[in-house]
């Protein structure tokens, strides 16, 4: 049986996110080597005010997602919780001794670490959710509702390497959309 071609944005995208990791790491390795230990900067309060402004505009549209019961919330969830996770870290690891890092690790700890934990647990439970609900309303047997296991929908067949029986779940009955 042959397997249908992926989509040639499908294929660019594989590849790109096989480069970009390595590009990065050979990046890491040279800031490694090469950045001070202490710098400088310009416009500190400009960077911090846009970073909490992005993450306030990140946290709004989850909140609005959320309560409009709209799929944009399980997206809009991970990259608050992402902007969450990396504020934690900046503010911890460029406070000086004493008051400021005591804040920062209480702040760390008690608000944003704790939340973007909430938040990343929301959005694997929505997903899988949604995962059974769509297998469902297509009639398909709900087999796993893995987020490692379920195929990306934008591929048809399984992934390079994959031996297992292709598909992982079946169809039970035919979907009828008569009143739909």
């Amino acid at each position: 049986m042959k397997r249908p071609a992926r989509p040639s944005y499908a294929k660019f995208t594989q590849w790109l996110l096989v480069f970009v990791p390595v590009a990065l790491l050979g990046w890491m390795i040279y800031l490694l080597t090469d950045l001070p230990v202490s710098y400088r900067a310009q416009n500190w309060d400009i960077a911090w005010i846009g970073y909490d402004f992005a993450m306030l505009m990140s946290l709004s549209t989850t909140a609005w997602a959320f309560w409009n019961r709209r799929q944009l919330a399980i997206p809009a969830a991970v990259i608050s919780a992402t902007f969450l996770v990396v504020d934690a870290w900046f503010d911890v690891v460029t406070s000086q001794r004493g008051f400021d890092l005591d804040a920062a690790l209480i702040s760390a700890f008690v608000v944003e670490l704790p939340l973007a934990t909430y938040l990343i647990h929301f959005s694997r439970r929505a997903i899988r959710y949604s995962i059974r609900n769509a297998q469902m309303h297509a009639g398909l047997e709900v087999v796993t509702i893995s987020l490692v296991r379920t195929p990306l929908a934008l591929f048809d067949g399984p992934p390079p390497g994959d031996r297992r029986s292709p598909g992982s779940v079946t169809r039970t009955s035919p979907r009828t959309d008569a009143g739909e």
